[in-house]
């Protein structure tokens, strides 16, 4: 159930049957690879949240296509909101959800730069008392997807794994012609027993990570059923959720109180 394809009277109803449980399907737009469009990351997550809300009832959000890609605001391609300005932004967004009646608000990201942020933000909405409980899913490894893969060189960015999803997917705007011959590997590292605002720049600073070379739609279908069903599981498990509101409404009273 698409929120923006609801009328107001089906998006009550749908409200109704997905017992106030909306997604919010976050990405990003920047390069991937010479061969993968710009909005990967933020076009399968919102299918993959699209059809889990078949499997499980949900109301999916428009997704968020401009988040946090400070990483790669060295090659054109990529749109990158300010960070007070994006927290702002995803929690007045969660704030009118919440206004419309939802009270669970499920954060699905589909880019990794959003780890970075999405738990402040959670702090954040702690610290507000607000009256919904937004989740931050950390779904974790797949061992079934991890078993399709043959390259050998890690995957982590425009590599077998998520090319083979976009093939599946949307593969009029993928050009496997533009594929580099050779694999996305690290290149300088900084070696300090560190995190610094570089790290991934200076490992990856074309913006591929992997080998996509082994990609495939067969891959793809398979990996793209595999996190569906973990997504729509997920949502199940948070329509059972009664601590998390419950703890933040106990939360905010303490606070008051001290």
């Amino acid at each position: 159930m698409q929120w923006e394809l609801l009328t107001a009277p089906k998006l009550a109803q749908a409200r109704e049957k997905a017992q106030g449980v909306a997604i919010l399907p976050i990405g990003s737009l920047e390069k991937h690879g010479e061969h993968l469009p710009t909005g990967t990351d933020t076009l399968s997550v919102h299918k993959k949240a699209v059809e889990a809300a078949k499997l499980e009832p949900a109301v999916v959000l428009p997704p968020l296509f401009y988040t946090y890609v400070i990483e790669a605001k060295n090659i054109i391609g990529a749109i990158s909101l300010e960070t007070e300005l994006l927290l702002r932004v995803v929690e007045n967004i969660c704030d009118e959800v919440a206004r419309n009646g939802f009270k669970k608000i499920i954060l699905y990201s589909g880019h990794g730069g959003n780890r970075f942020w999405l738990p402040l933000l959670m702090q954040h909405l702690g610290d507000k008392g607000k009256d919904y409980a937004a989740y931050m899913l950390r779904l974790g490894a797949d061992e079934r997807i991890k078993a399709l893969r043959e390259s050998k060189v890690p995957e982590a960015h425009a590599g077998e794994l998520e090319t083979s999803v976009a093939l599946y997917l949307y593969p009029e705007a993928c050009d496997m012609k533009a594929l580099p011959e050779e694999p996305g590997v690290a290149k300088e590292k900084i070696e300090a027993p560190a995190y610094t605002p570089v790290d991934w720049y200076s490992r990856y600073p074309q913006h591929y990570a992997g080998d996509a070379r082994p990609a495939t739609a067969e891959k793809g279908r398979k990996a793209f059923k595999y996190q569906v069903e973990r997504l729509a599981q997920a949502i199940r498990e948070i329509k059972k959720d009664s601590l998390t509101l419950a703890k933040m409404k106990e939360l905010t009273k303490e606070m008051r109180q001290v």
